[in-house]
């Protein structure tokens, strides 16, 4: 999209799959609509510049020294701002048959990225990811705690219950906070996939129920 002819042209533009780069100039054209979405210390995540329709969008952070990262430009998809505490936020972006990115910020701008987010509880104090190569463990559906983000199950090929895993094909938290998932098991027919829920997870007494 274009935002005038006068907006000076450093913004960086990104994919699903690119890295954000920092913005070199101090000077930018100011969105006297942006949005604040969420903030950690001085550090905040804006939505900016969207079209008529509302629709595209930029999401812009700013680290509180006048420096100016692009999240992501001209995005019509799933972007959502998480609100761990003061001092800790999450940026959520992806789109529909494509994995989806999760980049936790905090109040110094320190960040990190999980890759292939699946679903997040309603409380917010857990979340799954679907990870290759996670302490050399391949295709693991892997349970967080927030926001101290520890991991507190691992569940792949290598539980008995789960040979045959590779990739969740549904995953979603139940109302009452179980999270529920199913995967092909190999076989054939009916029997295929295999459904599971956990329940009370990413706490240690957290129990697998293999429906």
């Amino acid at each position: 999209m274009s935002h005038g002819i006068f907006k000076i042209l450093f913004l960086a533009v990104i994919g699903v799959s690119s890295v954000s780069v920092w913005a070199k100039s101090a000077a930018y054209e100011v969105d006297v609509k942006a949005e604040v979405l969420g903030q950690a210390g001085k550090v905040k995540i804006q939505r900016e510049f969207c079209n008529t329709d509302g629709y595209d969008c930029d999401y812009v952070l700013y680290d509180g020294k006048g420096q100016r990262q692009v999240l992501i430009e001209d995005w019509s998809r799933t972007a959502n701002v998480y609100q761990f505490s003061p001092k800790q936020m999450g940026f959520l972006f992806g789109a529909t048959g494509s994995g989806h990115m999760l980049t936790v910020i905090n109040d110094q701008n320190q960040q990190k990225q999980y890759a292939d987010f699946k679903a997040m509880n309603e409380a917010r104090n857990c979340m799954v990811t679907h990870e290759r190569g996670l302490n050399n463990m391949p295709d693991s559906l892997v349970f967080y705690s927030v926001p101290d983000f520890r991991v507190r199950l691992v569940l792949n090929d290598k539980v008995p219950q789960f040979k045959g895993f590779r990739y969740p094909l549904t995953t979603y938290f139940e109302d009452n906070g179980d999270f529920s998932f199913n995967f092909d098991n190999g076989k054939s027919g009916e029997d295929g996939q295999q459904d599971v829920i956990i329940q009370n997870p990413c706490q240690a007494n957290y129990r697998i129920v293999m429906n």
